[in-house]
């Protein structure tokens, strides 16, 4: 008999036993009976029914926890936790940016800025933020920008009410005294602070920007007219228009005192002829003051 063949197909039988249900049945009866029983139950689980299951498992868990990041311990310095950070916000920011949804309830007029949006995006991206977490930040951003513009546009809105009920107030005053809009009374009292704004600049008195912030005039409408904002500083630059630039000397005499020889709605011929003669310059000044042309004096 020849022992080494008869070994040789012993083995065959061996391994063919082995690749048979019956023999991985055997084996896997055997791994699992040299097991206590809590080693049992975890490898029932999991699946394994030998040294080479349980490697096969060891290899693919291993594979699995190559590319993970570990948290940092308890002990950890802010570096290595600031590093730890870094590395994980790599995995949800966007490389292409982030699109920010718009919140609702913003209002029409809204003045949205896409720009400064694309660069807070750029801000969020460098801070590693989450998409969800930069887009409450967007949303947080967005509501406080919409409740400062709706207080602009309201105290806006009140700053347009209260100076229309100004004009409105001025005009039934300047009204009650001098008469409708139109009528020489009316026009007259309002040339005459316009006059004397002008001319006060003309003396190196610009006192525009003053009477401006006290809403004396409004501005200019489409007939390049200003409404009256406030009759007292009206009546003053009239007061100044008619008495102030006598008291000064820049007035000539006639026609009363504190009367422009010049001015339409009572001009004096012969102080006109007088002045131009002995004092140019200041028949100039009061030609400009009385809202005409020095040429139209030949001067």
């Amino acid at each position: 008999m020849d022992l080494g063949n008869a070994d040789g197909v012993a083995g065959d039988k061996i391994a063919g036993d082995l690749n048979n249900d019956e023999g991985k049945q055997a084996v896997s009866g055997d791994f699992l009976s040299s097991l206590n029983e809590d080693q049992r139950g975890i490898a029932q689980e999991n699946g394994w029914n030998g040294i080479g299951s349980v490697i096969e498992g060891y290899q693919s868990l291993n594979a699995k926890f190559s590319d993970s990041v570990a948290l940092p311990g308890e002990g950890a310095s802010d570096e290595q936790r600031a590093e730890f950070y870094q590395s994980v916000s790599k995995t949800w920011t966007p490389s292409d940016g982030y699109s920010f949804a718009m919140p609702d309830g913003l209002p029409e007029d809204f003045p949205y800025d896409q720009d400064f949006a694309k660069e807070a995006g750029d801000w969020f991206k460098d801070a590693g933020l989450h998409p969800n977490a930069a887009q409450a930040l967007h949303d947080k951003w967005i509501g406080k920008m919409a409740e400062a513009h709706g207080q602009s546009v309201e105290a806006a809105n009140e700053r347009i009410q209260a100076q229309a009920e100004a004009v409105d107030t001025a005009h039934r005053e300047l009204v009650k005294e001098y008469g409708e809009p139109g009528t020489d009374g009316y026009n007259n009292v309002v040339a005459k602070a316009d006059r004397a704004m002008n001319n006060l600049t003309a003396q190196g008195i610009d006192v525009n920007g003053w009477f401006a912030e006290k809403g004396i005039l409004s501005d200019a409408d489409d007939n390049g007219l200003q409404q009256v904002a406030d009759p007292v500083a009206v009546k003053l630059l009239a007061f100044i228009h008619d008495r102030a630039f006598t008291e000064d000397g820049l007035s000539p005499g006639g026609g009363g005192a504190g009367s422009n020889p010049f001015d339409k709605t009572n001009p004096d011929l012969a102080a006109q002829s007088s002045l131009i003669r002995s004092d140019p310059d200041r028949a100039r000044s009061l030609i400009t003051a009385a809202g005409r042309e020095p040429k139209q004096f030949y001067l």
